[in-house]
């Protein structure tokens, strides 16, 4: 779940920004002026939020909930940066002001450079939030982000006086900003690939129904990670490109590392036909929130939908013998053949008193719904926190319905995969 912390510190920031912005207006400065450059600040600030973000770091995990919502702020961050920005620039004051040094300002041309900024964000706004585009194709392009940034720090640290206190209050504000943002950018480009990446060998690639298993073995140490989380998986060699985030479906304790991807698209099929064992991987992470066990309550319901089952094998794998969690497990399928792991499942059951499995198979009509969950949950609804993974509109049909039965937003507990 989205934590507030992470948001009421942008908004904090952005807050003081605009009190000092308002509060220490120059005497020669028009309303326009003001509430133009008042726009393109919070712009840049929520713009350099979208840097820091990009950087993966754990602290800002824990301030958000988890990297999946982290890439969720950092997109609306994105795109309201661009809605900020379009407003500055269409209102801003075109004219040169009065004593602006015409030649000094054609030498370094403040303008021209937030034209570029302006033309490169919107074109890379469009590409973000355009589905029909491709992960790998959408990947390169986006780095050009970038190359904005640092456009927009130059735009503004070029504007003549008038538009730009630098000795003002909200003007150090935008400078610290921009030394920071500045920072975690070179950090992501360059520091964040090697602090991250750990090396392993394929040991296995396992071909299931609708779905691959690949084994990793390490090369040096292991991998440190809780059940439920997940990293980025890079297959390194011609073709294997652009790293992909999957969950870890081993447990903690076993020497190797698992994950279990199902096929949607040109990468996993190719992942099933073509890897070989014996080839190089890096994997990066861990990342996630998606922890059971440090659930409030003790009774759990966890919901796993297709290829969502993964964390929670993870989670399973690494149950302790004296796990006193009472746990209701419904895993949702097309069908038997396609429920995989079903048999390791049913035998984990079977060897523990507070694990309750249930399997639906849409083929038979069965569905893993609310109406379902009331027939068999002993007690009710609200007495229980739930844990969901698997196709996204099962995971909101099933949010949704939940709500209406009483339950709170905060005893529901997903994990959204998208990262773009």
């Amino acid at each position: 779940m989205l934590r507030l912390q992470g948001i009421n510190a942008i908004i904090a920031l952005i807050t003081v920004f605009a009190v000092l912005h308002l509060a220490f207006v120059p005497e020669d400065h028009t309303f326009r002026t003001t509430f133009s450059t008042l726009l393109g600040g919070i712009a840049f600030l929520l713009m350099t939020c979208s840097v820091i973000l990009a950087t993966r770091l754990e602290v800002f995990e824990e301030m958000f909930g988890g990297l999946d919502r982290m890439y969720q702020v950092h997109r609306v961050a994105g795109t309201f940066t661009a809605v900020f920005a379009l407003v500055h620039f269409f209102i801003i004051p075109k004219e040169l002001p009065t004593g602006v040094d015409p030649v000094a300002n054609s030498t370094f041309p403040s303008a021209q450079i937030g034209m570029a900024a302006m033309v490169l964000l919107v074109i890379g706004l469009f590409v973000a939030l355009n589905r029909k585009i491709s992960y790998s194709r959408w990947r390169n392009p986006h780095k050009v982000m970038a190359l904005v940034y640092v456009l927009v720090i130059g735009h503004f640290m070029n504007a003549p006086g008038i538009f730009f206190e630098r000795f003002s209050a909200s003007g150090f504000v935008l400078i610290l900003a921009a030394l920071v943002g500045t920072v975690a950018l070179v950090y992501t480009a360059v520091g964040m690939n090697k602090r991250t990446a750990q090396h392993y060998t394929i040991e296995a690639v396992n071909a299931l129904e609708r779905a691959t298993e690949v084994v990793l073995k390490p090369v040096g140490d292991m991998l440190k990670f809780k059940p439920g989380q997940f990293a980025f998986v890079e297959i390194q060699g011609k073709g294997w490109s652009e790293p992909h985030p999957f969950t870890i479906s081993s447990a903690p304790g076993e020497d190797r590392l698992r994950f279990t991807m199902k096929v949607l698209g040109d990468w996993t099929r190719k992942v099933r036909e073509e890897l070989q064992p014996g080839g190089e991987v890096i994997v990066r992470g861990p990342y996630g929130r998606f922890d059971a066990s440090k659930a409030d309550g003790k009774k759990q319901v966890w919901i796993a939908g297709g290829i969502g089952l993964t964390p929670f094998l993870s989670k399973l794998r690494a149950m302790d013998a004296d796990d006193d969690r009472d746990i209701h497990f419904a895993y949702a399928a097309r069908n038997k053949e396609e429920a995989i792991f079903l048999e390791e499942l049913q035998a984990i059951a079977a060897e523990r008193d507070n694990l309750t499995l249930y399997y639906f198979f849409s083929e038979d009509g069965d569905f893993a719904r609310v109406d379902a969950a009331k027939e068999r949950l002993p007690g009710a609804l609200t007495d229980y926190e739930y844990f969901i993974c698997g196709p996204k509109p099962m995971v909101e049909g099933l949010m949704k319905d939940l709500k209406k039965e009483g339950v709170k937003r905060e005893a529901m507990h997903v994990e959204a995969f998208e990262f773009r």
